[in-house]
């Protein structure tokens, strides 16, 4: 009888597993299809290809996969234990001597199974996958500009990169092209510099991945912000707000722009002056639980922020452990009447309402006390496990009465 049970347990249990990771494929698909075109445009934007944007795509998929657990528990569950009760199988294993306690064991093992696979994908899977894309992208962005400098390009390449806008002013009309390279630079105290090179090179990277950027027929110009009440609107030392303003008894006495002018310069460019590729450590979305979970990173801003994040995606864990019992115990209230409707949506909403106390509470407990919000997160699981248990207990009976007339 006990080898009975168990392979009628195990059926059960891998009805429910299906079902819920059908629905988890559902919701990614959905989840993936939604942001394709925004990755796609993104990707080639910055010269990619279209293997690469799926990948990009790809790597995106763990970040709604507890949240889709979560739902694909509930909704896979009450379905597979609808139809366990609907097939009357559930009278069977009772009729045999099984103990109407194994669709509460079989919830309790899918509730488990499915906690470790929510920590496991988004404390761990998930941090790792954004930091990975991020790179890819960071990468296709470097490739693009590099390439922009480098490579003969016909028309005006504008680029906007940490403040600093690239003009890459090229006319293929002429022989030889004439190609020409703007740069504004802002400066503090609303001073900028503006810079133009008629020609221009990349030469490298060396061993450590320094370029060198070779400018020919350089003029760069400097400004600064000038108090015009004080000097009475009229440039000084070069600078000032606005020539049209000045009659022609004091425009003879406006000095000339301050200007340097050079043949050829050649600077080195390393890529942190252009681009600049955050460490995973400076982002708190891609520590890991455990990264998140170290004493010593208390006094970080971004590892007290990874630790609110870390808290979350526990509660999250914890909540996905609740969801087939609640599964289980949406389906003893449909039976006949409106319960058969309302049952699952109230199930659903029930989960999520659940999952925003949840996330709220622990996030914030794991700030400054990670230890007491292991403890407070698996204290309350377990006393909701215990409330739900005992609710499906009271209502066992409805497990065994097929709501349908078939046989």
């Amino acid at each position: 009888m006990r080898a009975f049970g168990s392979l009628a347990a195990r059926a059960l249990f891998l009805r429910v597993v299906l079902k819920a990771a059908i629905v988890v494929g559902v919701i990614e698909i959905v989840f993936l299809a939604e942001g394709l075109t925004g990755t796609l445009e993104r990707v080639l934007a910055n010269g990619g290809t279209v293997p690469v944007a799926v990948s990009v795509l790809l790597l995106t998929a763990p970040e709604i996969f507890d949240f889709a657990l979560a739902l694909a528990c509930v909704i896979g569950g009450y379905f597979a234990f609808v139809a366990a009760r609907e097939e009357r199988e559930l009278v069977v294993l009772s009729a045999a001597g099984v103990s109407q306690g194994l669709a509460v064991r079989v919830a309790l093992a899918v509730g488990v199974v499915a906690f470790a696979a929510s920590l496991l994908v988004s404390g761990f899977v998930d941090p790792l996958a954004r930091s990975v894309n991020r790179t890819v992208v960071f990468d296709l962005k470097r490739d693009l500009l590099f390439r922009r400098i480098t490579e003969p390009s016909e028309g005006t390449l504008i680029e906007t990169i940490r403040g600093k806008t690239f003009a890459a002013l090229s006319d293929a009309s002429v022989a030889p092209p004439h190609e020409s390279l703007f740069v504004h630079q802002p400066g503090e105290d609303g001073s900028w510099r503006v810079t133009q090179a008629g020609d221009w090179r990349l030469i490298g990277p060396d061993a450590d991945g320094t370029y060198n950027l070779g400018l020919g027929r350089v003029i760069a110009y400097d400004f600064i912000r000038v108090d015009a009440a004080r000097d009475r609107g009229v440039l000084q030392g070069g600078r000032g707000p606005n020539l049209r303003a000045l009659a022609d008894p004091d425009i003879a006495g406006v000095p000339r722009l301050p200007q340097v002018k050079v043949e050829n310069v050649s600077v080195p460019v390393s890529l942190e002056n252009v681009l600049r590729h955050v460490p995973r450590g400076e982002v708190a979305e891609e520590w890991t639980l455990l990264e998140a979970l170290e004493p010593r990173i208390a006094a970080d801003p971004a590892g007290r922020e990874a630790r609110e994040i870390a808290g979350e995606r526990a509660a999250r864990a914890l909540v996905v452990f609740l969801a087939p019992l609640l599964a289980l115990l949406a389906c003893t209230f449909a039976g006949g009447g409106l319960g058969r409707y309302f049952a699952l949506p109230l199930a659903c909403t029930g989960l999520l309402a659940l999952d925003v106390v949840a996330r709220a509470l622990l996030g914030e407990l794991a700030v400054g006390a990670p230890l007491a919000m292991a403890g407070v997160g698996v204290a309350g699981a377990a006393a909701l496990a215990l409330m739900l248990v005992l609710a499906v207990t009271a209502r066992a009976a409805t497990l065994l009465r097929p709501v349908t007339e078939r046989a």
